[in-house]
């Protein structure tokens, strides 16, 4: 019994070989099978040449035990190689044991090897202390060894059976399970090893390699202590000039606080990983934006807290985002604040107890008027340097806010009425400098309203400058409108000449063929009025189509029929010039409705508008023009005649050539 003793401790002291090379990398365990198995297979040898011997040729060691476990453990070739070994020694011994021998070589490594395959992997993971499953497999493989004894002779079987059930039975499976929890726990502190090398090649990799910034710095000093290329490359340093430095001498002044702030609160952590956006100063000057994401880093070997950090640059989504805030808040003709501003501005807004505020509404006068004229292009452009006006003479703490499409509200803290009298009063002289064209004044009329924190609500305030704004654009507006008319009228005059002479010589033979007519005098005085204003509308047409000699092409000819449309919303847009404005319209319509813009028919049409169309053909035939032949009045007045009912009207025909012309109206 000492024997089998020695022989299984001999086993379990020859285990340290596996700590040693080549055992001690996973990697070179795979790939040394070869020479595991004749390792195996010597220290089986090992142990036979020190056995138990009960008759000749019939012996006991631990060999079961070593390739059970060699099964368990290594698999199937090492143990192939280690038992053909074992088998080949036991062949060479001899004797009446031999068949029992070699089955129980053969049995043992089977059921390791089966084991293996099945079990391995699963009892490698779950990382069991005790292991009693290695037990029951040593139980399994030597009640296979016990029932193997019956291939010895028949005559010392018995004897056998009797002195080795005992310890085949209790002691082989306590050593089997004793040597597998040796290798299995070697097994698994080799793996556990090797997952950690492999999780620090992970985070280095990670680390040095990530496409995103990553640092660490220490949480008590803010130094860097490691930094990877990615990050160094967003601040353009090296990173060597980065390592040993703090985060603050990158950081934005402004984002200072918030950085100290998100420190504190890893410091304490009790909020977890932290994310913020935060800028950084580039070595070249310029401004990153950052987002970073911020976790605790502690090691159990040191006391030292570091902080990970993962960044990303997010200078060109910030940028996208403020100018997205900018587009919202911002008018995008005038970069003034827009609407949407002016309203979270007053909804924000606290008046403190110390200030008294004033809200002016500013509107301009006629804008629609000098659109049509001009065009929108000049009034935009207009509203533009108004912008810049109000912006050159309001102070860092006012506010100016464009909040319809001539409207702009202002608001004054701390200024005497007189101080904002005297602002506006500024404004309106540098507006009226700004001459469109060379002969419109454009002008401006503000509502005004005060109130403090004390007195008085912030909406009602605005509604009473509205109010006022209202009030002074009665006296205003009909004044600076009218004066914008005759501006145009002037404008069109002083640009072409020809016009201005035309629209005289209309103007004053619609008042003759008015009183000729029998219309008083006050309407003849208007017809004046109106014919002179008739062409107004070719303000907005380009000179170059006023100006051409011949036919004008279909597209030209388009363009040139919009002027008693434009005429009519000029005129349309002056309060007291309103209701000549559907005469210009219609000046072009003819009598057969075959005319525009809206093709009327007879005496659909305005009689001033018929009046006007008569006086027109009659001056557009008989005005002398540089490509042809000047028309006499005679020939002029046949044509007319000859027109009548079609395009002009036929009784106004004949009052005009009888009594305008003083004409025979048969004879022509």
């Amino acid at each position: 019994m000492f024997n089998i003793l020695f022989n299984i401790a001999l086993l379990l002291a020859l285990t340290i070989f596996f700590a040693t090379y080549p055992f001690r990398d996973l990697k070179r365990l795979t790939s040394h099978r070869v020479l595991v198995g004749v390792t195996i297979g010597v220290v089986g040898i090992l142990v036979m040449l020190n056995p138990l011997t009960l008759y000749e040729g019939v012996i006991f060691d631990s060999r079961t035990i070593l390739l059970t476990v060699s099964g368990m453990v290594f698999g199937l070739l090492p143990t192939a190689i280690g038992a053909a070994m074992m088998a080949i020694y036991r062949l060479m011994i001899g004797g009446g044991g031999i068949y029992t021998g070699l089955t129980t070589i053969l049995l043992s490594s089977v059921i390791g090897v089966w084991w293996h395959k099945k079990r391995y992997q699963k009892v490698l993971k779950k990382h069991e202390h005790f292991g009693l499953e290695y037990y029951l497999i040593g139980v399994i493989t030597h009640v296979g060894m016990l029932l193997a004894m019956l291939l010895m002779p028949s005559d010392i079987r018995r004897t056998v059976v009797a002195v080795m059930a005992f310890p085949v039975l209790v002691i082989y499976p306590v050593g089997t399970y004793l040597l597998s929890l040796l290798l299995f726990s070697q097994a698994r502190r080799v793996v556990s090893i090797t997952e950690l090398e492999k999780s620090e090649r992970l985070f280095k990799t990670m680390f040095e390699e990530a496409p995103i910034g990553m640092s660490l710095t220490d949480l008590e000093t803010g130094r860097i202590e490691n930094i990877n290329q990615s990050y160094s490359d967003m601040l353009g340093y090296t990173k060597e000039e980065l390592m040993g430095r703090t985060w603050e001498e990158f950081t934005h002044p402004e984002d200072k606080t918030l950085s100290k702030a998100t420190t504190a609160s890893l410091r304490e952590q009790t909020n977890g990983p932290l994310s913020l956006d935060k800028r950084f100063i580039r070595k070249d000057g310029q401004i990153l934006w950052a987002n970073l994401s911020l976790s605790i880093f502690t090691t159990k070997d040191v006391e030292k807290t570091e902080s990970l950090c993962m960044t990303v640059d997010i200078t060109e989504r910030k940028h996208y985002e403020q100018k997205i805030l900018y587009a919202s808040n911002h008018d995008a003709l005038t970069g003034l604040y827009n609407r949407v501003h002016f309203e979270e501005y007053v909804r924000d807004m606290r008046i403190p107890d110390d200030q008294v505020l004033t809200i002016a509404f500013g509107d301009v006068n006629g804008l629609r008027i000098l659109n049509e004229a001009f065009g929108r292009e000049e009034g935009n452009r207009l509203l533009v340097r108004i912008a810049r006006i109000l912006q050159r003479h309001l102070s860092q703490d006012d506010y100016v806010s464009r909040v319809g499409g001539d409207e702009f509200a202002l608001f004054f803290f701390q200024r005497t009425p007189d101080q904002i009298e005297t602002i506006l009063g500024k404004v309106a002289v540098d507006i009226a400098s700004l001459e469109m064209m060379g002969s419109v004044v454009p002008s401006m009329s503000f509502g005004l309203s005060s109130l403090s924190a004390s007195r008085g609500n912030i909406n009602e305030a605005i509604k009473q400058a509205e109010k006022d704004l209202a009030t002074r654009k009665l006296v205003d507006s009909p004044h600076t409108q009218g004066k914008a008319v005759y501006a145009i009228i002037n404008t069109l005059h002083e640009k072409n000449k020809r016009e201005e002479n035309h629209s005289r010589r209309v103007s004053e033979l619609c008042e003759r063929l008015a009183k000729a007519y029998g219309m008083g005098d006050m309407a003849a005085s208007e017809l004046r009025l109106v014919g002179l204003l008739h062409d107004i509308g070719k303000i907005a047409i380009p000179e170059s189509i006023l100006n051409k000699e011949g036919r004008l092409t279909a597209e030209e000819w388009k363009e040139m029929k919009r002027h008693a449309e434009i005429g009519y919303r000029i005129l349309n847009s002056v309060e007291d010039m309103a209701g000549l404005a559907q005469y210009v319209l219609a000046h072009h319509e003819h009598y057969d409705g075959n005319g525009y813009p809206k093709g009327l028919k007879g005496e659909e049409i305005p009689l001033q508008s018929r009046i006007i169309c008569i006086a027109d053909a009659y001056d557009a035939m008989t005005a002398s023009r540089p490509y042809r032949k000047t028309v006499t009045a005679e020939q002029a007045a046949s044509e007319i005649k000859r027109c009548s009912r079609t395009q002009f009207d036929p009784a106004l025909v004949k009052v005009f050539i009888e009594d305008v012309l003083a004409l025979d109206y048969e004879g022509v």
